[in-house]
């Protein structure tokens, strides 16, 4: 008993260790969603940031330009769309305030940001100038503006540098996430596999083993019940029939002298006599079938007949052709199952007629009990004791137990049995 529950908690152990391996690998599946999902996020918003500072530099330099045009024309077209562009140059900037995630990213941002405003201021002061002073007092403050528009330029370049250097890092997290995942999935699978395969190996092991205990310790039973007949019938029947004889020589003794006591020495005989018949009844319900290949067929016949003389219905044994089956348990469990059929027709059928058919071909041997009673009804409850019995002691052998209405009415038990089961 301690070895079955050991047993039973190391399979229980094992499958708990799989389960365990699976829940691992589903958080590190878990986890490495939620740092892709991340990675995906910051590479998103590094593309926007160089798309945006791409626009933005664009449209300085537009705004540039529609001012120069209007230092040059004075019209006033030109500083309406210069206005236009250094309104959405601002937008611009403060987009990339949202967009900038990294701290290296956010502080050259805000260099920017310093320059552009410069930029602006100065072409702003570029624009008055004009409008005051004139073109040749506009011109004059031209070169410090490409100066600034220079630095303004490299800044930019300096953030796209750094965001391009993000994207490359998380490229290569992405790779090495995207490895480990791989390898803790396949791996961890395999794991489970495994420990999950050897503890199924072990449940089948142990449920083959059980079976075997239970096919033994039913064939031990089966042994005894032979051994407890053979003793009574080499035992207590040969001394019950020397008893008789020696009471019969009494009674003829008795009866010569004609003596009261000879008709009480007779019925002693006939109860001695009695006795015999009964121990060998039970001798033979201990042990059915005898040791030849076609003792089930000799066993079933006498078994229909005794049906018969005890319960008063029809009981017919069929079986056209000898069928031999050498292996004497698998004999014995299907007598034992026709028994039982037997006895659940007489308590439960209602029926008047019974018949018990041995069949063989080939391949299979079909032991059949029909009767013409009430048959099953259509909701039946959960299987007897005796069905459970007859259902174990048929795949203790190998063979298929079906219970099931008649045709037209009554119930049928078929129990089929190949050949190959019993190594004929």
């Amino acid at each position: 008993m301690k070895l079955e529950i050991s047993l039973s908690r190391k399979i229980a152990t094992g499958f708990a260790l799989a389960l365990l391996i699976l829940m691992v690998i589903g958080a590190v599946s878990y986890r490495s969603t939620v740092q892709f999902a991340e990675s995906a996020n910051v590479v998103a918003h590094s593309h926007q940031v160089i798309t945006k500072l791409e626009a933005t530099i664009g449209d300085l330099a537009n705004a540039e330009s529609e001012a120069r045009g209007y230092v040059i024309t004075g019209d006033e077209i030109y500083l309406d769309l210069h206005r236009q562009f250094a309104t959405d140059v601002q937008v611009s900037m403060k987009q990339l305030h949202a967009l900038a995630m990294h701290p290296v990213i956010l502080q050259g941002v805000e260099k920017l940001e310093s320059l552009i405003e410069q930029r602006l201021a100065k072409l702003r002061k570029s624009v008055e100038t004009r409008k005051l002073e004139g073109f040749e007092a506009a011109g004059k403050l031209a070169g410090p503006g490409k100066k600034l528009m220079d630095e303004v330029r490299q800044t930019v370049d300096d953030i796209e540098v750094q965001e391009r250097k993000l994207l490359d890092e998380r490229d290569r997290l992405a790779k090495s996430l995207a490895t480990r995942t791989t390898t803790v999935v396949i791996l961890g699978s395999l794991l489970a596999v495994l420990v999950a395969a050897a503890s199924t190996i072990v449940l089948t092991s142990d449920i083959a083993h059980r079976e075997r205990l239970e096919k033994e310790v039913m064939e031990i039973s089966e042994r005894e019940q032979r051994r407890i007949g053979q003793d009574l019938h080499d035992g207590l029947c040969q001394q019950l029939t020397g008893t008789a004889l020696l009471n019969r020589s009494v009674q003829q003794k008795l009866a010569a002298k004609s003596a009261a006591e000879a008709d009480e020495a007779a019925r002693v005989t006939e109860l001695i006599n009695n006795s015999i018949e009964e121990a060998r009844r039970l001798t033979r319900g201990l042990h059915p079938v005898p040791d030849e290949p076609t003792g089930l067929m000799i066993a079933l016949r006498e078994l229909a007949t005794s049906v018969q003389s005890l319960s008063k219905l029809a009981c017919h044994f069929h079986c056209p052709e000898a069928v031999a089956i050498p292996d004497r348990t698998a004999a014995t469990h299907l007598y034992r199952i026709a028994q039982e059929a037997l006895q659940n027709a007489l308590r439960h059928a209602k029926a008047s007629s019974i018949t018990v058919a041995l069949l063989a071909d080939e391949n299979i041997i079909t032991l059949t009990v029909s009767d013409d009673g009430c048959g099953l009804p259509e909701h039946r409850p959960r299987k007897g004791l005796g069905l459970e019995i007859m259902d174990y002691r048929a795949h203790a052998v190998g063979a298929t137990l079906t219970v099931r209405r008649g045709e037209k009415r009554g119930t049928v038990m078929c129990c089929t049995l190949s050949r190959d089961a019993l190594g004929l």
